[in-house]
């Protein structure tokens, strides 16, 4: 059966199938504060979580136990006009495109990894399908230059496509801290500089994707300079099977005499109040989409230092990706120009940046509302 999730008796004119907190991914992160903006609009939206049982019993609702099949239903039982889709699974998006060809949905997609452009590559099989599935949408959203780019090759005509990067600026609450497991703040409490890097254990052809094990070498390096450095790393999902290789990493860090110099914090929290009272943040990832996180901490005036392995806004330090001798010489650069007592511009944003979230914003209601163009399959393809 088929819920709608709203308590007033109107279907929602907007679907969001997504993740959200906890855990606290970016995509978790964004769907959150993007609810508060959808209100002030006045869009009647539901939230299917396919990620967590989290759930508010109204407006957003956990699909999490049977999302593959509950997808595959939905595809014959939504209701709401408009889909946004905001999964990096292709079979998610082919689905996507089958709601807006047979059942005249308007569907919006997300792009937020890195995903695409790769299938583009080295899979023909994965381009034409891609480029089925987008060419059907509505909207295409693309955290990144690259990603728009790579969907405009696929034929998604100019008026659907958007660069929208994911961040949304917080509302910073007087509990946020009660969010974060007690241990980081004992862990801190005598500890500095302090760097602070999210992520989670992901390994890709033998490779670490989110760089732990370049912040664990980081470390070792930094510390005859800085003898009470501190390295936390806040785990936005973390799985049993997971702990063996922290266990190396720890292994590693305490052969190289900085096991009481590093936390991985997989406890489910929040990053924010770890992140402003960080002096440096650290994205080493050996692949990414447009990280919100890079743009939280520059929002909190926290100096970051990244990997070159996508595009990063401006007032980033740029490593070599894999690099531990670049990464470390631009981490020692960035905490000698902040020094520990330096001001911190907190909660501003640029005005180019504040026009982005606008356009991302009215981009949405422009086709929740109707006026976009109509979607009608197109008989061209691009293999």
């Amino acid at each position: 059966m088929h819920r709608s999730g709203i308590s007033d008796a109107r279907t929602p004119s907007l679907a969001i199938l997504a993740t959200y907190p906890p855990p606290y991914g970016g995509v978790a992160v964004h769907v959150a504060r993007l609810r508060p903006l959808l209100e002030e609009r006045e869009v009647r939206y539901v939230v299917y979580n396919a990620a967590s049982p989290a759930e508010d019993g109204d407006r957003v609702l956990s699909v999490f136990r049977s999302r593959r099949t509950w997808l595959l239903r939905y595809l014959f039982t939504a209701r709401e006009p408009v889909i946004y889709l905001m999964s990096a699974r292709l079979t998610a998006w082919v689905i996507g495109a089958l709601m807006a060809s047979w059942r005249g949905k308007k569907v919006l997609l997300r792009l937020r990894n890195s995903k695409l452009p790769e299938w583009m590559d080295s899979s023909a099989w994965r381009r034409y399908w891609a480029g089925f599935a987008l060419r059907r949408m509505s909207g295409v959203v693309g955290v990144s230059r690259l990603l728009v780019e790579s969907a405009r090759q696929l034929g998604v005509p100019e008026d659907r496509l958007i660069w929208a990067p994911g961040f949304l600026p917080p509302v910073v609450k007087a509990n946020d801290r009660d969010q974060v497991d007690g241990q980081v703040w004992r862990f801190i409490e005598k500890r500095r500089p302090l760097i602070v890097a999210n992520g989670k254990v992901a390994l890709r052809r033998g490779e670490d994707v989110y760089g732990l094990d370049l912040m664990v070498e980081l470390l070792a390096r930094l510390k005859p300079d800085y003898p009470n450095v501190a390295l936390v790393v806040c785990f936005w999902h973390h799985l049993p099977e997971d702990q063996q290789y922290l266990d190396e990493l720890m292994n590693r860090a305490s052969d190289l005499g900085v096991a009481d110099n590093v936390l991985f914090n997989t406890k489910t929290g929040t990053l924010l109040p770890v992140l402003a009272e960080a002096d440096l943040f650290v994205r080493p990832t050996s692949t990414d989409g447009d990280a919100n996180s890079i743009r939280e901490a520059l929002y909190l005036g926290v100096p970051v230092v990244a990997s070159d392995a996508s595009e990063r806004p401006p007032g980033v330090g740029l490593f070599c990706s894999r690099n531990v001798d670049d990464f470390e010489a631009k981490a020692r650069g960035a905490l000698q120009r902040s020094g520990l007592q330096a001001p911190r511009s907190v909660g501003e944003m640029s005005m180019d940046d504040q026009a982005r979230i606008d356009a991302y914003l009215e981009f949405l209601v422009r086709i929740i509302d109707g006026s976009a163009h109509s979607c009608e399959p197109r008989g061209t393809t691009t293999g």
